[in-house]
Protein backbone atom coordinates (compact mmCIF):
# COMPACT_ATOMS: atom_id res chain seq x y z
CA UNK A 1 0.00 0.00 0.00
CA UNK A 2 2.31 2.77 1.18
CA UNK A 3 4.85 1.86 -2.32
CA UNK A 4 1.90 2.99 -4.33
CA UNK A 5 -0.74 5.01 -2.66
CA UNK A 6 1.75 6.49 0.51
CA UNK A 7 -0.99 4.62 2.85
CA UNK A 8 0.27 3.85 6.28
CA UNK A 9 0.34 0.04 6.76
CA UNK A 10 -2.30 0.39 9.72
CA UNK A 11 -5.12 1.32 6.92
CA UNK A 12 -3.56 -1.26 4.37
CA UNK A 13 -4.02 -4.27 7.73
CA UNK A 14 -7.81 -2.88 8.13
CA UNK A 15 -8.72 -3.60 4.25
CA UNK A 16 -6.95 -7.04 3.92
CA UNK A 17 -8.87 -7.74 7.60
CA UNK A 18 -12.23 -6.68 5.34
CA UNK A 19 -11.49 -8.75 2.48
CA UNK A 20 -10.63 -11.93 4.75
CA UNK A 21 -14.12 -10.94 6.87
CA UNK A 22 -15.78 -10.77 3.54
CA UNK A 23 -14.19 -13.41 1.69
CA UNK A 24 -13.64 -16.51 4.37
CA UNK A 25 -17.58 -17.23 4.50
CA UNK A 26 -18.36 -17.60 0.81
CA UNK A 27 -15.52 -20.12 0.60
CA UNK A 28 -16.10 -21.83 3.87
CA UNK A 29 -19.51 -23.89 3.13
CA UNK A 30 -17.23 -25.27 -0.62
CA UNK A 31 -14.16 -26.23 1.81
CA UNK A 32 -16.36 -27.96 4.37
CA UNK A 33 -18.00 -29.90 1.58
CA UNK A 34 -14.61 -30.75 0.27
CA UNK A 35 -13.43 -32.01 3.09
CA UNK A 36 -16.28 -34.03 4.24
CA UNK A 37 -16.46 -35.53 0.62
CA UNK A 38 -12.65 -36.99 1.20
CA UNK A 39 -13.73 -38.44 4.65
CA UNK A 40 -16.76 -40.01 3.02
CA UNK A 41 -14.56 -41.77 0.39
CA UNK A 42 -12.00 -42.42 2.77
CA UNK A 43 -14.58 -44.45 5.62
CA UNK A 44 -16.11 -46.26 2.25
CA UNK A 45 -12.32 -47.42 1.86
CA UNK A 46 -12.35 -48.99 5.08
CA UNK A 47 -15.67 -50.78 4.46
CA UNK A 48 -18.06 -48.22 5.91
CA UNK A 49 -21.23 -47.18 4.69
CA UNK A 50 -22.68 -43.58 5.24
CA UNK A 51 -25.91 -42.44 4.20
CA UNK A 52 -25.11 -38.62 4.66
CA UNK A 53 -21.53 -36.70 4.76
CA UNK A 54 -22.34 -34.76 8.03
CA UNK A 55 -22.35 -38.19 9.85
CA UNK A 56 -18.59 -37.48 9.75
CA UNK A 57 -18.68 -34.29 11.89
CA UNK A 58 -21.30 -35.93 14.06
CA UNK A 59 -18.81 -38.93 14.59
CA UNK A 60 -16.28 -36.22 15.50
CA UNK A 61 -18.11 -35.12 18.55
CA UNK A 62 -19.23 -37.92 19.83
CA UNK A 63 -18.50 -39.36 23.03
CA UNK A 64 -20.93 -42.23 24.02
CA UNK A 65 -21.52 -45.04 20.86
CA UNK A 66 -24.71 -46.90 21.80
CA UNK A 67 -24.03 -50.52 20.02
CA UNK A 68 -26.73 -53.74 19.34
CA UNK A 69 -25.59 -56.38 20.44
CA UNK A 70 -26.40 -59.17 18.04
CA UNK A 71 -24.93 -59.35 14.78
CA UNK A 72 -22.82 -56.35 15.81
CA UNK A 73 -20.03 -57.58 18.65
CA UNK A 74 -21.51 -60.90 18.07
CA UNK A 75 -21.39 -63.68 15.13
CA UNK A 76 -25.78 -63.93 15.68
CA UNK A 77 -24.96 -67.52 16.09
CA UNK A 78 -26.48 -68.97 19.16
CA UNK A 79 -24.85 -72.15 20.58
CA UNK A 80 -25.01 -74.33 22.85
CA UNK A 81 -22.19 -75.08 25.79
CA UNK A 82 -21.88 -78.68 26.26
CA UNK A 83 -19.71 -78.22 29.33
CA UNK A 84 -22.70 -76.98 31.32
CA UNK A 85 -25.33 -78.51 30.58
CA UNK A 86 -27.60 -79.24 33.99
CA UNK A 87 -29.03 -82.63 33.60
CA UNK A 88 -31.39 -83.52 36.45
CA UNK A 89 -32.23 -86.89 36.34
CA UNK A 90 -29.40 -89.40 37.83
CA UNK A 91 -29.43 -91.47 35.50
CA UNK A 92 -28.82 -89.64 32.24
CA UNK A 93 -26.32 -87.49 30.63
CA UNK A 94 -25.20 -84.53 28.61
CA UNK A 95 -25.62 -86.28 25.50
CA UNK A 96 -29.32 -87.76 26.14
CA UNK A 97 -30.66 -84.51 27.17
CA UNK A 98 -28.86 -83.32 24.01
CA UNK A 99 -30.72 -85.37 22.16
CA UNK A 100 -33.96 -85.37 23.87
CA UNK A 101 -33.54 -81.58 22.87
CA UNK A 102 -32.77 -82.04 19.14
CA UNK A 103 -35.37 -84.57 18.80
CA UNK A 104 -38.21 -81.67 20.13
CA UNK A 105 -36.56 -79.13 17.23
CA UNK A 106 -37.64 -78.34 13.67
CA UNK A 107 -34.39 -79.72 10.82
CA UNK A 108 -36.49 -77.98 8.36
CA UNK A 109 -37.17 -74.44 8.52
CA UNK A 110 -35.08 -73.80 11.82
CA UNK A 111 -34.90 -70.69 14.40
CA UNK A 112 -31.42 -69.96 15.68
CA UNK A 113 -32.43 -71.69 18.51
CA UNK A 114 -33.37 -75.13 16.85
CA UNK A 115 -30.05 -74.73 14.23
CA UNK A 116 -27.74 -74.65 17.64
CA UNK A 117 -28.94 -77.56 19.26
CA UNK A 118 -28.80 -79.77 16.06
CA UNK A 119 -25.91 -78.53 15.13
CA UNK A 120 -24.37 -80.20 18.30
CA UNK A 121 -24.90 -83.72 17.00
CA UNK A 122 -22.74 -85.73 16.14
CA UNK A 123 -25.22 -86.75 13.23
CA UNK A 124 -27.83 -84.26 13.02
CA UNK A 125 -30.75 -87.31 11.63
CA UNK A 126 -30.90 -88.46 14.97
CA UNK A 127 -32.85 -85.37 15.34
CA UNK A 128 -35.80 -86.89 13.25
CA UNK A 129 -36.55 -89.35 15.82
CA UNK A 130 -38.73 -89.68 18.38
CA UNK A 131 -41.23 -86.76 19.46
CA UNK A 132 -41.27 -83.27 17.63
CA UNK A 133 -41.54 -80.90 19.65
CA UNK A 134 -41.76 -80.47 23.38
CA UNK A 135 -45.71 -78.77 24.32
CA UNK A 136 -44.66 -77.77 27.85
CA UNK A 137 -42.87 -78.58 30.22
CA UNK A 138 -43.34 -80.44 33.71
CA UNK A 139 -44.29 -78.61 36.99
CA UNK A 140 -40.95 -79.06 39.48
CA UNK A 141 -41.79 -78.71 43.36
CA UNK A 142 -38.91 -78.84 45.97
CA UNK A 143 -35.09 -79.29 45.72
CA UNK A 144 -36.15 -79.61 42.24
CA UNK A 145 -37.39 -76.88 41.31
CA UNK A 146 -35.28 -74.83 43.30
CA UNK A 147 -32.20 -76.02 42.06
CA UNK A 148 -33.46 -75.18 38.25
CA UNK A 149 -34.17 -71.74 39.34
CA UNK A 150 -30.28 -71.04 40.82
CA UNK A 151 -29.00 -73.09 37.31
CA UNK A 152 -31.60 -70.41 35.34
CA UNK A 153 -30.32 -67.23 37.39
CA UNK A 154 -26.37 -68.42 37.34
CA UNK A 155 -27.04 -69.06 33.25
CA UNK A 156 -28.35 -65.27 33.34
CA UNK A 157 -25.49 -63.87 35.52
CA UNK A 158 -22.99 -65.17 32.97
CA UNK A 159 -25.47 -63.69 29.88
CA UNK A 160 -26.19 -66.99 28.93
CA UNK A 161 -30.00 -68.17 27.88
CA UNK A 162 -31.63 -70.99 29.45
CA UNK A 163 -33.38 -73.50 27.74
CA UNK A 164 -35.12 -76.51 29.75
CA UNK A 165 -35.89 -79.85 28.59
CA UNK A 166 -38.47 -82.33 28.92
CA UNK A 167 -39.81 -85.81 28.30
CA UNK A 168 -42.75 -87.55 28.22
CA UNK A 169 -43.58 -91.67 27.68
CA UNK A 170 -46.44 -92.16 25.47
CA UNK A 171 -47.26 -96.32 26.12
CA UNK A 172 -49.48 -96.18 23.27
CA UNK A 173 -46.96 -94.46 20.35
CA UNK A 174 -49.74 -91.79 19.42
CA UNK A 175 -49.61 -88.23 18.79
CA UNK A 176 -53.10 -88.43 19.98
CA UNK A 177 -52.88 -89.98 22.94
CA UNK A 178 -52.40 -87.95 26.21
CA UNK A 179 -49.04 -90.29 27.32
CA UNK A 180 -47.81 -89.89 31.03
CA UNK A 181 -46.88 -86.95 32.92
CA UNK A 182 -43.78 -84.75 31.88
CA UNK A 183 -40.53 -85.18 33.52
CA UNK A 184 -37.90 -82.32 33.43
CA UNK A 185 -34.73 -83.79 32.31
CA UNK A 186 -32.05 -80.59 31.88
CA UNK A 187 -31.43 -77.46 31.08
CA UNK A 188 -29.69 -76.30 28.39
CA UNK A 189 -27.13 -72.74 28.49
CA UNK A 190 -27.07 -70.77 24.75
CA UNK A 191 -24.75 -67.96 24.00
CA UNK A 192 -24.22 -66.11 21.12
CA UNK A 193 -20.30 -65.66 20.73
CA UNK A 194 -18.40 -62.69 20.28
CA UNK A 195 -16.93 -61.23 16.89
CA UNK A 196 -13.41 -62.13 16.59
CA UNK A 197 -12.34 -58.11 16.60
CA UNK A 198 -15.12 -57.11 19.06
CA UNK A 199 -12.84 -56.42 21.90
CA UNK A 200 -10.54 -54.56 19.81
CA UNK A 201 -12.68 -52.46 18.21
CA UNK A 202 -13.98 -51.14 21.73
CA UNK A 203 -10.45 -50.86 23.00
CA UNK A 204 -9.78 -48.29 20.30
CA UNK A 205 -13.47 -46.68 21.14
CA UNK A 206 -12.48 -45.96 24.51
CA UNK A 207 -9.06 -44.81 23.62
CA UNK A 208 -10.60 -42.63 21.32
CA UNK A 209 -12.50 -41.28 24.29
CA UNK A 210 -15.86 -43.08 23.13
CA UNK A 211 -17.84 -44.76 25.53
CA UNK A 212 -19.46 -47.74 24.33
CA UNK A 213 -22.64 -48.88 25.57
CA UNK A 214 -24.24 -52.24 24.47
CA UNK A 215 -28.44 -51.90 23.56
CA UNK A 216 -30.05 -55.44 24.10
CA UNK A 217 -33.20 -57.04 24.27
CA UNK A 218 -31.70 -60.33 26.47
Amino acid sequence: MYPIQHRKYREGIDNLLVLLIGGIPIAMPAVLSVTMAIGYHRLSQQGAITKRMTAIEEMAGMDVLCSDKTGTLTLNKLTVDKNMIEVFPKNMDEDTVLLLAARASRVENQDAIDASIVNMLSDPKEARAGIKEIIDLSELEGDARKKALEVIDGFANRGLRSLGVARQTIPEKTKESAGGPWEFVGLLPLFDPPRHDSAETIRKALDLGVNVKMITGD
